[in-house]
Protein backbone atom coordinates (compact mmCIF):
# COMPACT_ATOMS: atom_id res chain seq x y z
CA UNK A 1 0.00 0.00 0.00
CA UNK A 2 2.88 2.52 0.81
CA UNK A 3 4.74 1.57 -2.58
CA UNK A 4 1.63 2.15 -4.26
CA UNK A 5 0.72 5.58 -2.54
CA UNK A 6 4.17 6.49 -3.31
CA UNK A 7 3.48 5.64 -7.04
CA UNK A 8 0.21 7.47 -6.98
CA UNK A 9 1.17 10.91 -5.57
CA UNK A 10 4.10 10.65 -8.08
CA UNK A 11 1.85 10.31 -10.98
CA UNK A 12 -0.06 13.49 -9.64
CA UNK A 13 3.01 15.54 -9.38
CA UNK A 14 3.80 14.98 -12.79
CA UNK A 15 0.27 15.35 -14.09
CA UNK A 16 0.15 18.86 -12.36
CA UNK A 17 3.33 20.07 -13.46
CA UNK A 18 1.90 19.54 -16.74
CA UNK A 19 -0.72 21.39 -16.71
CA UNK A 20 0.82 24.01 -14.87
CA UNK A 21 3.45 24.00 -17.79
CA UNK A 22 0.59 24.30 -20.20
CA UNK A 23 -0.58 27.24 -18.13
CA UNK A 24 2.43 29.68 -17.89
CA UNK A 25 2.62 32.38 -19.52
CA UNK A 26 4.92 32.23 -22.39
CA UNK A 27 5.54 35.97 -23.29
CA UNK A 28 6.19 38.36 -20.61
CA UNK A 29 3.19 40.33 -21.96
CA UNK A 30 1.20 37.53 -21.38
CA UNK A 31 1.29 37.95 -17.58
CA UNK A 32 -1.38 39.73 -15.35
CA UNK A 33 0.65 42.11 -13.66
CA UNK A 34 2.35 42.76 -16.95
CA UNK A 35 -0.71 43.48 -18.48
CA UNK A 36 -1.86 45.51 -15.79
CA UNK A 37 1.25 47.94 -15.73
CA UNK A 38 0.91 48.20 -19.00
CA UNK A 39 -2.68 49.70 -18.70
CA UNK A 40 -1.02 52.12 -16.12
CA UNK A 41 1.62 53.00 -18.84
CA UNK A 42 -0.89 53.60 -21.76
CA UNK A 43 -3.03 55.95 -19.49
CA UNK A 44 -0.46 57.97 -18.01
CA UNK A 45 1.43 58.59 -21.93
CA UNK A 46 -2.23 59.34 -23.07
CA UNK A 47 -3.02 62.03 -20.03
CA UNK A 48 0.99 63.27 -19.29
CA UNK A 49 2.30 63.16 -23.20
CA UNK A 50 -1.20 64.14 -25.07
CA UNK A 51 -1.56 61.58 -26.88
CA UNK A 52 -1.96 57.06 -27.77
CA UNK A 53 1.54 55.60 -27.08
CA UNK A 54 -0.38 53.20 -30.23
CA UNK A 55 -2.77 54.19 -32.46
CA UNK A 56 -6.41 52.20 -33.42
CA UNK A 57 -5.33 49.29 -30.87
CA UNK A 58 -8.15 47.50 -28.88
CA UNK A 59 -7.01 47.97 -25.03
CA UNK A 60 -7.54 43.84 -25.15
CA UNK A 61 -4.63 44.02 -27.48
CA UNK A 62 -2.61 46.74 -26.32
CA UNK A 63 -0.16 43.92 -24.33
CA UNK A 64 1.17 42.36 -26.66
CA UNK A 65 1.27 45.62 -29.73
CA UNK A 66 3.49 47.63 -27.25
CA UNK A 67 5.89 44.49 -26.49
CA UNK A 68 5.94 44.33 -30.22
CA UNK A 69 6.20 47.94 -31.31
CA UNK A 70 8.98 49.31 -33.07
CA UNK A 71 9.86 51.84 -30.49
CA UNK A 72 11.50 50.98 -26.84
CA UNK A 73 9.62 51.30 -24.06
CA UNK A 74 10.86 50.98 -20.10
CA UNK A 75 9.65 51.62 -16.92
CA UNK A 76 11.12 51.98 -13.66
CA UNK A 77 9.71 52.05 -10.09
CA UNK A 78 10.84 55.75 -8.76
CA UNK A 79 9.03 56.77 -5.86
CA UNK A 80 8.79 53.35 -4.56
CA UNK A 81 12.36 52.42 -4.76
CA UNK A 82 15.66 54.46 -3.60
CA UNK A 83 17.47 52.73 -5.93
CA UNK A 84 14.73 52.53 -8.49
CA UNK A 85 15.15 49.71 -10.64
CA UNK A 86 13.47 48.18 -14.39
CA UNK A 87 9.76 46.88 -14.15
CA UNK A 88 9.02 46.67 -18.14
CA UNK A 89 11.08 46.51 -20.92
CA UNK A 90 9.48 45.59 -24.68
CA UNK A 91 11.37 43.80 -26.56
CA UNK A 92 12.67 46.74 -28.58
CA UNK A 93 14.18 48.36 -25.86
CA UNK A 94 15.57 44.32 -24.90
CA UNK A 95 17.28 44.27 -28.42
CA UNK A 96 18.60 47.56 -27.85
CA UNK A 97 19.95 47.01 -24.17
CA UNK A 98 21.12 43.38 -25.00
CA UNK A 99 19.30 41.55 -22.39
CA UNK A 100 16.42 39.14 -21.62
CA UNK A 101 13.41 40.11 -19.83
CA UNK A 102 15.14 38.55 -16.79
CA UNK A 103 18.61 40.15 -17.21
CA UNK A 104 16.67 43.44 -17.47
CA UNK A 105 13.58 43.61 -15.58
CA UNK A 106 14.41 43.82 -11.79
CA UNK A 107 18.02 45.44 -12.42
CA UNK A 108 18.96 48.75 -11.13
CA UNK A 109 18.27 51.30 -13.63
CA UNK A 110 21.09 53.63 -13.15
CA UNK A 111 23.50 50.43 -14.66
CA UNK A 112 21.79 51.65 -18.04
CA UNK A 113 23.96 54.63 -17.62
CA UNK A 114 27.91 54.33 -18.06
CA UNK A 115 29.15 54.22 -14.30
CA UNK A 116 30.35 57.63 -14.13
CA UNK A 117 29.71 60.34 -12.41
CA UNK A 118 29.10 62.71 -15.42
CA UNK A 119 26.35 60.19 -16.69
CA UNK A 120 24.78 58.97 -13.44
CA UNK A 121 24.40 63.31 -12.71
CA UNK A 122 22.63 64.00 -16.34
CA UNK A 123 20.72 61.02 -15.82
CA UNK A 124 19.29 62.08 -12.47
CA UNK A 125 18.92 65.38 -12.97
CA UNK A 126 16.12 64.23 -16.14
CA UNK A 127 14.77 61.59 -13.68
CA UNK A 128 13.81 64.67 -11.25
CA UNK A 129 13.00 66.92 -14.23
CA UNK A 130 10.41 64.75 -15.03
CA UNK A 131 9.41 64.06 -11.46
CA UNK A 132 8.64 67.74 -11.05
CA UNK A 133 6.98 68.78 -14.35
CA UNK A 134 5.24 65.12 -15.22
CA UNK A 135 7.06 64.91 -18.69
CA UNK A 136 10.49 65.65 -20.55
CA UNK A 137 10.39 65.22 -24.37
CA UNK A 138 12.70 64.89 -26.64
CA UNK A 139 15.57 64.18 -24.62
CA UNK A 140 18.93 63.40 -25.79
CA UNK A 141 20.93 60.63 -23.62
CA UNK A 142 24.16 58.62 -23.96
CA UNK A 143 23.59 54.88 -22.52
CA UNK A 144 24.91 51.57 -22.37
CA UNK A 145 24.00 48.28 -22.96
CA UNK A 146 24.58 45.06 -21.00
CA UNK A 147 27.37 44.26 -23.19
CA UNK A 148 29.13 47.19 -22.63
CA UNK A 149 27.79 49.25 -26.14
CA UNK A 150 27.30 52.58 -26.42
CA UNK A 151 24.67 54.31 -27.73
CA UNK A 152 22.74 57.98 -28.07
CA UNK A 153 18.95 57.79 -27.44
CA UNK A 154 17.21 60.94 -29.22
CA UNK A 155 13.37 61.37 -29.43
CA UNK A 156 12.90 59.97 -26.13
CA UNK A 157 9.93 61.18 -24.05
CA UNK A 158 10.17 60.21 -20.02
CA UNK A 159 6.68 60.61 -17.97
CA UNK A 160 5.52 59.72 -15.03
CA UNK A 161 3.26 56.89 -13.82
CA UNK A 162 0.61 57.24 -11.35
CA UNK A 163 -2.25 54.77 -10.22
CA UNK A 164 -5.92 55.95 -10.58
CA UNK A 165 -5.96 57.26 -7.36
CA UNK A 166 -2.65 59.99 -8.38
CA UNK A 167 -0.09 57.85 -6.48
CA UNK A 168 3.17 58.05 -8.29
CA UNK A 169 4.65 54.79 -8.60
CA UNK A 170 7.17 54.93 -11.18
CA UNK A 171 8.43 56.54 -14.64
CA UNK A 172 7.96 55.47 -18.10
CA UNK A 173 10.26 56.27 -21.19
CA UNK A 174 9.67 56.09 -25.13
CA UNK A 175 12.81 56.07 -27.24
CA UNK A 176 12.22 56.50 -30.86
CA UNK A 177 15.71 57.07 -32.59
CA UNK A 178 18.69 55.74 -31.32
CA UNK A 179 22.63 56.07 -32.48
CA UNK A 180 25.36 53.96 -31.42
CA UNK A 181 29.23 55.05 -31.53
CA UNK A 182 30.07 53.75 -35.17
CA UNK A 183 26.92 55.47 -36.54
CA UNK A 184 24.69 52.56 -36.85
CA UNK A 185 21.17 54.24 -36.60
CA UNK A 186 17.97 52.58 -35.12
CA UNK A 187 14.53 52.82 -34.01
CA UNK A 188 11.84 54.25 -36.36
CA UNK A 189 12.33 57.59 -36.44
CA UNK A 190 16.02 56.70 -37.67
CA UNK A 191 16.94 57.47 -41.22
CA UNK A 192 17.51 54.94 -43.77
CA UNK A 193 21.67 54.87 -44.41
CA UNK A 194 22.13 57.16 -46.63
CA UNK A 195 24.52 54.99 -48.63
CA UNK A 196 21.87 53.09 -49.92
CA UNK A 197 20.79 53.40 -53.69
CA UNK A 198 17.21 51.74 -53.31
CA UNK A 199 15.16 54.17 -55.53
CA UNK A 200 11.89 54.95 -53.30
CA UNK A 201 8.64 54.44 -55.37
CA UNK A 202 6.75 57.91 -55.98
CA UNK A 203 4.16 56.45 -54.03
CA UNK A 204 6.43 56.36 -51.01
CA UNK A 205 7.01 59.89 -51.13
CA UNK A 206 3.42 60.97 -51.97
CA UNK A 207 2.32 59.43 -48.90
CA UNK A 208 5.41 60.74 -46.66
CA UNK A 209 4.76 64.27 -48.29
CA UNK A 210 0.95 63.58 -47.40
CA UNK A 211 1.64 62.98 -43.66
CA UNK A 212 4.03 66.07 -43.30
CA UNK A 213 1.50 67.93 -45.12
CA UNK A 214 -1.32 66.61 -42.81
CA UNK A 215 1.02 67.19 -39.37
CA UNK A 216 1.67 70.60 -40.21
CA UNK A 217 -1.85 71.48 -41.23
CA UNK A 218 -2.93 70.11 -37.22
CA UNK A 219 -0.18 71.98 -35.71
CA UNK A 220 -1.21 75.40 -37.69
CA UNK A 221 -4.68 74.49 -36.64
CA UNK A 222 -3.79 73.88 -32.69
CA UNK A 223 -2.68 77.48 -33.05
CA UNK A 224 -4.45 79.40 -35.53
CA UNK A 225 -8.18 77.81 -34.35
CA UNK A 226 -7.28 76.73 -30.56
CA UNK A 227 -5.09 79.55 -29.62
CA UNK A 228 -2.05 77.44 -28.32
CA UNK A 229 0.99 78.01 -28.03
CA UNK A 230 4.74 76.66 -28.58
CA UNK A 231 4.92 75.98 -24.85
CA UNK A 232 1.69 74.00 -24.96
CA UNK A 233 2.21 70.18 -24.72
CA UNK A 234 -0.14 69.87 -27.30
CA UNK A 235 1.53 71.78 -29.94
CA UNK A 236 5.17 70.28 -28.28
CA UNK A 237 3.64 66.55 -28.88
CA UNK A 238 2.67 67.42 -32.42
CA UNK A 239 5.71 69.36 -33.50
CA UNK A 240 7.69 66.27 -32.19
CA UNK A 241 5.53 64.14 -34.16
CA UNK A 242 5.74 66.36 -37.53
CA UNK A 243 10.01 66.77 -36.96
CA UNK A 244 9.58 62.59 -37.37
CA UNK A 245 7.77 63.08 -40.06
CA UNK A 246 9.88 65.47 -42.05
CA UNK A 247 12.77 63.03 -41.18
CA UNK A 248 11.21 60.24 -42.94
CA UNK A 249 10.59 62.49 -46.00
CA UNK A 250 13.91 63.69 -45.57
CA UNK A 251 15.46 60.27 -45.74
CA UNK A 252 13.21 59.04 -49.14
CA UNK A 253 14.30 62.06 -50.69
CA UNK A 254 17.94 61.22 -49.93
CA UNK A 255 17.48 58.12 -51.06
CA UNK A 256 16.11 59.13 -54.28
CA UNK A 257 18.27 61.49 -55.48
CA UNK A 258 21.14 59.05 -54.65
CA UNK A 259 19.57 56.10 -56.53
CA UNK A 260 19.04 58.94 -59.34
CA UNK A 261 22.86 59.62 -59.07
CA UNK A 262 23.67 55.91 -59.40
CA UNK A 263 21.48 55.39 -62.35
CA UNK A 264 23.27 58.53 -64.22
CA UNK A 265 26.92 56.70 -63.05
CA UNK A 266 25.77 53.63 -64.73
CA UNK A 267 24.07 54.82 -67.81
CA UNK A 268 27.19 57.16 -68.51
CA UNK A 269 29.65 54.42 -67.85
CA UNK A 270 27.83 52.02 -70.20
CA UNK A 271 27.22 54.74 -73.08
CA UNK A 272 31.53 55.46 -72.46
CA UNK A 273 33.17 53.66 -75.83
CA UNK A 274 35.31 50.53 -74.80
CA UNK A 275 39.08 51.43 -74.23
Amino acid sequence: MQGGGGKGKGGQKKGGSSIADLLKPKEPWERTEVVMQNLILVENHRRKVGSAILEDIEISEMAKALWEAPFAVLSHDKFENEDPVFTYANKAALDLFEATWDELVGMPSRKSAADEAEAQTDRNQILEAAAESGVIRNYTAWRQSLKGKRFQIKDATLFNLETPTEKKVGQATTIYHWVFEDGTEGGPAASPPVESTERPSDEEIKRAEESVQEQADLVRALKEEHGLGNDDEEVQENVALLLRRKAKLEALQRRLVAAEAAAAAAESESASPAA
